[in-house]
């Protein structure tokens, strides 16, 4: 009897700390440490070169942010290059097979989505204090990793939900419902093949879907930091008329 009581005892125990298991704070500080993404406050640009695949293309493609919040994405498509970019405000975009190579404003959208890809540390980082709200929820498991899950509101209404590997605390994936033209838009990005920047871990490959289906695959073959950046790519050139 004593021992029948003493085995149910340990397992009431073990069921609560498994129900406890980590916080929402314990998660990030594990997530924040692993990554190394305390290392980035110190960078001050960030620039990073390889190649976009895209629908049986491949597209040589360079990213540069720049505190505070700057952001110009380039990619050479069939002899023709182009250009997104945001200056901390305004947001303007060149698309060649648009039939147009001048710069166009971004609609508040775009706008959303490129001031996101500008903030270094990503959008989880300070989350209380960009306005954005952030739960954890049931643990689960992810093509046999077992991972924790945190659903971050922006306070744009856009909702990402992080997977982050419960063993190494490795983001792993990122699910995004974005509103675009009223209309919910679902996607998720896969990062692998992480590399050791400056001592954070910066994911080498982002690959893209879209209803299980891969849309791009984004792959960094040369990182530097800190590289001296002009503002000026980032505003919107003049054009003559």
């Amino acid at each position: 009897m004593k021992k029948t009581l003493a085995l149910l005892i340990a397992f009431l125990m073990a069921m609560a700390v498994n129900a406890q298991e980590m916080k929402l704070d314990e998660v990030l500080t594990a997530y924040y440490k692993a990554t190394g993404i305390e290392k980035m406050k110190d960078w001050t640009t960030f620039t990073a070169k390889g190649k976009t695949l895209a629908q049986g293309m491949e597209f040589p493609t360079t990213m540069i942010i720049k505190r505070p919040s700057k952001l110009r994405v380039e990619a050479e498509v069939q002899g023709n290059k182009m250009i997104q970019a945001f200056d901390g405000q305004q947001g303007w975009s060149v698309v060649p097979w648009s039939g147009s190579s001048v710069p166009q404003d971004m609609t508040a959208d775009e706008v959303k989505n490129v001031k996101d890809q500008s903030d270094m540390e990503g959008p989880l980082y300070n989350w209380k204090e960009k306005g954005h709200q952030a739960e954890l929820l049931q643990k689960e498991d992810m093509e046999g990793s077992s991972v924790y899950k945190i659903k971050l509101t922006k306070a744009n209404g856009d909702i990402d939900t992080y997977f982050i590997d419960a063993e190494n605390f490795i983001l792993l994936k990122i699910s995004s419902k974005i509103k675009i033209q009223g209309n919910e838009v679902e996607s998720e990005s896969l990062f692998t093949n992480y590399k050791d920047i400056n001592g954070a871990l910066i994911a080498g490959t982002v690959t893209n879907k879209v209803k299980d289906q891969t849309m791009s695959q984004l792959v960094f073959e040369k990182i530097e930091i800190g590289l001296p950046v002009s503002d000026s790519i980032f505003m919107k050139p003049v054009v003559k008329k």
